[in-house]
């Protein structure tokens, strides 16, 4: 009988630190409502299954921050607003429901809800003072009400009577109504830590941890480690060079895991998967029974990388630490392709691709991990179906079996890498937390907030409790506040992360009775590029020839007013327009390059346009032979249904199923001109436009923002 082929799935569950250090209060609910919907879910959906075995990963202020809410001490400003009767709110707390309460999936909890939906269209596209006035009470009760039933998942929906009945219910909702929903969401809330010790006990799952605060280990052991990833990353001009920063991030992570699910010893997924041989030298003298990372990882640490995949499928080993490397293509097909799939044909597409891998590699072992909460929402019933499908299917399928990482290195050997190439699980590099003169400067006021408040003797009395200035270094370290910088990851709720940010390091200042710096009373973040947008007004299909060849086949486009854009590094070089639109199938892209085509003229110039969505994606396109190049955030290259062309405009076709767009789906664009692999021009020069993919239904609608 063919030995089986192991599969260790570990779910990451994280949430930036979003308590101000100061006041205490919480400014984004994420941690409670995911908490609500997904922490708890999770659990019950594995533990429903019998047999089930896998890890979950909890990153230490997560852990602390759901322990405030469970003691009763989170002062959560969302939830505040929640509670609060709309008969009492202010002109600003009701301005605040209207621009927030509608911060959920649209497909999935606004449009097949008739009083949600209603409510959306009340709004519109705009936010502000003049908005919220539309709103009368009632409107803005059941706002808060259908806010807070967008966050119930499957449990809560078929078992609790109170959700239930406001499902059933619909419109005209009570106070009552209201008061009783958060009581239920407060009961899971309280009990997610004990579900998680308990499952522990039984053996089920595996619980492993991060790094204190999320920090990029390698890069607070040293920011030039970025270099070795990408040697044309433009880094600091003051090194980030701190590995005893990283050893605190690890020790005291322990120490907060210890403290809130049990003392001993655990697995470690150091945050976003980046490693360096500095980083993991630590973990390994800091006792974490294993670490992981991507598979492109061990792609560049191997001489001849990775050709034959069957080595992605075993355990490693560096500098005697365990090593798992995940599966990327498969991670990310739960993470970001099986969404909007039938949940059981999704499922058993991931089972025949494992089955796949266990007739060449049986006995080896598969490692998938990811996002453990934040892909659900896109997931009909809350990935509920997609998830019993592939936990059942795991389990009946004998040459397929779920293990704990711990158990997955039970008895097994592992092969040892004579070197460890550094990178983390995004493109296998560094550049989504430094290398942008955003990132840059929040790596230049880290540098010069420690070097002026932490010192010699600050450092040395540090004990199981630390000190209050290097509680606050920690969490300024973190990796969400780099993560929201630069042009990746555009977000209304940026202004946010960067207080967050500054403040962190405002306390430093103020724990060991320091002057704050003006500079950190304001913003790194530049503004989302708000430039003025015009829908299109039906659906289009252009011929993709790379001139105007008919005059109607671009009139019923988007265009984007261009006047406020422009370049970085070559002043003068400007867009001159720039149209999209779609049809049933294909996202379509065109740019009139004004002086830009000049430059695009030479050999070496690289088109690069980046789409921030639901799926991020890179196209390079090389105007020189028209070479044509789609990666997706991971950066996997995809074999994608595209087609450009360049002559006197430039011409672009995507397939809409990569992009992961569903109508009303806002994404950001960015483009870019490279020579000789250097960047010589950009637009918008910060930042993102923002545009709205309407749906395939555009041609019964007329928008105009």
């Amino acid at each position: 009988m063919m030995q089986a082929l192991q599969v260790a799935l570990i779910w990451h569950m994280h949430q930036p630190d979003y308590r101000e250090p100061a006041s205490g209060r919480i400014l984004l609910p994420w941690t409670y409502l995911h908490a609500v919907k997904d922490y708890s879910e999770m659990l019950r959906t594995a533990l429903e299954v019998s047999g089930t075995r896998l890890t979950f990963n909890l990153v230490p202020t997560l852990l602390e921050q759901l322990a405030d809410y469970q003691g009763g001490r989170a002062k959560d400003l969302w939830l505040e607003a929640l509670r609060k009767d709309p008969l009492e709110m202010t002109a600003e707390e009701r301005t605040f429901a209207v621009s927030s309460f509608f911060s959920v999936h649209y497909e999935r909890h606004i449009r097949p809800h008739g009083r949600y939906r209603e409510l959306a269209r009340l709004r519109g596209e705009d936010n502000g003072p003049a908005v919220a006035k539309r709103f009368q009470t009632q409107d803005l009760r059941d706002l808060q009400v259908w806010f807070l039933l967008a966050w119930s998942g499957h449990y809560l929906r078929r078992e609790s009577a109170t959700v239930r009945a406001l499902l059933h219910k619909g419109a005209a909702f009570s106070e009552g109504d209201k008061r009783a929903l958060l009581d239920c969401y407060d009961q899971v809330v309280t009990g997610v830590l004990e579900a998680f010790r308990q499952a522990e006990k039984s053996g089920a799952v595996e619980l492993s941890i991060s790094p204190y605060a999320h920090p990029i280990l390698p890069l607070l052991c040293d920011s030039e480690v970025a270099r070795s990833a990408r040697k044309d990353a433009v880094l600091p001009t003051q090194p980030f060079r701190f590995p005893e920063d990283a050893r605190r991030q690890v020790r005291y992570g322990q120490q907060v895991a210890a403290r809130h699910l049990g003392e001993q010893p655990r697995g470690m997924w150091p945050a976003e998967g980046a490693v360096s041989a500095a980083a993991l030298t630590i973990l390994q003298q800091e006792g974490a029974l294993w670490a992981a990372s991507d598979e492109a990882i061990l792609a560049n640490s191997l001489t001849d990388g990775l050709r034959d995949r069957n080595q992605l499928y075993r355990p490693y080993q560096y500098q005697g630490l365990p090593l798992l490397f995940r599966d990327r293509e498969l991670s990310d097909r739960i993470g970001f392709v099986y969404a909007h799939w039938d949940p059981h044909l999704a499922a058993e597409d991931l089972l025949e691709r494992l089955r796949a891998i266990a007739k060449r590699t049986p006995g080896g072992l598969v490692t998938l991990i990811l996002d453990g909460e934040n892909c659900w929402e896109s997931y009909a019933d809350n990935g509920y179906p997609f998830l019993q499908a592939l936990y059942h299917g795991l389990q009946n399928d004998a040459t397929l079996q779920m293990v704990t990482v711990g158990e997955a290195l039970t008895d097994r050997k592992t092969t040892a890498l004579p070197r460890l190439a550094a990178g983390s699980w995004i493109n296998g590099d560094f550049d989504v937390w430094i290398g942008h003169s955003e990132e840059n400067t929040a790596w230049q006021w880290l540098h010069r907030a420690r070097r002026e408040t932490i010192s010699e003797e600050t450092e040395k009395s540090a004990g199981p409790d630390l000190p209050e200035p290097l509680l606050h270094l920690l969490r300024a370290e973190g990796s969400d506040w780099f993560w929201w910088f630069g042009d990746h990851h555009p977000t209304a709720q940026a202004e946010t992360f960067d207080g967050l940010f500054r403040q962190q390091l405002q306390a430093l200042y103020r724990s060991t009775d320091l002057a704050v710096p003006d500079y950190l009373h304001h913003p790194i973040k530049a503004p989302l590029h708000h430039s003025r947008v015009h829908e299109p007004l039906a659906l289009i299909s252009p011929q993709i020839d790379g001139r105007v060849s008919d005059y109607f086949e671009w009139l019923a486009a988007g265009r984007v007013e261009l006047q406020s854009g422009g370049a970085m590094h070559a002043t003068g070089h400007e867009l001159t327009g720039l149209y999209f639109g779609y049809d049933e199938q294909h996202f379509y892209l065109r740019i009139d390059f004004g002086t830009w085509q000049e430059e695009l003229a030479a050999e070496d110039a690289v088109l690069e346009i980046h789409f921030y969505g639901q799926n991020d994606l890179r196209i390079n396109f090389v105007p020189a032979d028209g070479q044509l190049t789609i990666r997706n955030g991971g950066g996997q290259e995809l074999v994608a249904a595209a087609q450009a062309a360049y002559l006197s405009i430039f011409e672009l076709s995507l397939n809409l199923e990569p992009m992961g767009l569903v109508a009303n789906d806002n994404f950001g664009l960015s483009c870019q001109l490279h020579r000789a692999g250097q960047q010589t021009a950009r637009w918008p020069d910060q930042g993102t436009v923002q545009l709205c993919y309407r749906g395939a239904d555009l041609a019964a609608q007329h928008w105009f923002v």
